[in-house]
């Protein structure tokens, strides 16, 4: 249930900061892309080495999907830092105009996504903090598709609104959840309407989640999905994006299927969550380097 108070907002890195973000976005634009990408990896190595306690939260995170093998953990968590602030520049690149092109689909898993909009009842793209998620609204944009994301406000009022533009200027929507109470009313309309929106299921929510299991560990999930599809009789569909060495490797899953009916149980809306969580560990396996975790996701008795 959304009401009218601001969400908590999580404490990241001093990057998500709107004047920071704005000389990003310069650098991005008139540097070449090898140097801006050298230097953020650097910051990213000194961030590594002088945030010891931030980066603990990291490889924590991490710990479950390695089976506790903490060597492991922590040379995932170290490269995820290098690799996110290679994601940062791509994605700085793209707001200030860049048109991608260099795309990995599968003809094949693409109709999934045709298939399911064509219904029109509405389709809501799942994704998680893996790989280049954000691309995800370009590239369906390039695909004839308008798609809006749901998400949370930034951690700078600034930073909100600068990327809410950047995001209209290439074509895709921002709705921020939380910020009054008509928020979740204003979902269920825009996908009864047959709208296509976006919403990210890999973090405990602040309120209102439901236990279940992740990489065997208990984890405490957001109800959305489920929640909204309850509501509306939307199209489930889980895409990852994530960065090769010759693009953008875009995953899709197969159609999340559930009997609406049944989701009025609460208890049927946790064990659909379970199931698409299920259906993501694989991807987050191959590219556990490129799931950018920063905050604590775990129970704190885990």
């Amino acid at each position: 249930m959304v009401t009218n108070e601001k969400p908590a907002r999580a404490k990241l890195p001093p990057f998500y900061r709107a004047g920071l973000w704005r000389f990003g976005l310069v650098a991005a634009r008139i540097l070449p892309v090898g140097l801006v990408k050298g230097i953020a990896v650097a910051l990213a190595d000194f961030y590594w080495l002088l945030q010891r306690r931030r980066c603990e939260a990291v490889v924590r995170n991490f710990l479950p999907v390695f089976a506790g093998d903490r060597t492991a953990a922590e040379k995932a968590a170290r490269a995820a830092h290098r690799k996110f602030a290679a994601k940062l520049v791509d994605l700085w690149r793209v707001e200030g105009g860049e048109t991608i092109r260099n795309w990995l689909t599968n003809p094949g898993e693409l109709e999934i996504i045709h298939a399911a909009r064509r219904r029109g009842c509405g389709t809501l793209f799942i994704t998680l903090h893996l790989g280049n998620w954000e691309h995800g609204g370009l590239l369906l944009n390039q695909l004839g598709i308008r798609l809006t994301i749901l998400t949370q406000a930034e951690p700078d009022d600034g930073l909100t609104e600068l990327r809410k533009a950047a995001r209209a200027r290439y074509g895709v929507d921002t709705l921020i959840i939380g910020e009054d109470s008509f928020a979740f009313v204003e979902v269920i309309k825009q996908l009864q309407a047959g709208a296509d929106l976006a919403v990210s299921l890999d973090r405990p929510p602040d309120r209102g989640g439901v236990p279940v299991e992740f990489f065997g560990h208990a984890f405490e999930a957001s109800l959305a999905a489920a929640e909204l599809a309850r509501a509306s009789g939307c199209a489930l569909i889980g895409v990852t994006i994530v960065r090769r060495p010759d693009g953008y490797a875009v995953k899709v899953l197969p159609e999340f299927s559930y009997d609406r009916r049944a989701l009025g149980n609460r208890e049927a809306r946790r064990e659909l969550t379970q199931q698409i969580l299920r259906a993501f560990e694989p991807e987050i396996r191959k590219d556990v380097d490129q799931w950018y975790q920063f905050t604590p996701i775990w129970p704190k008795d885990e």
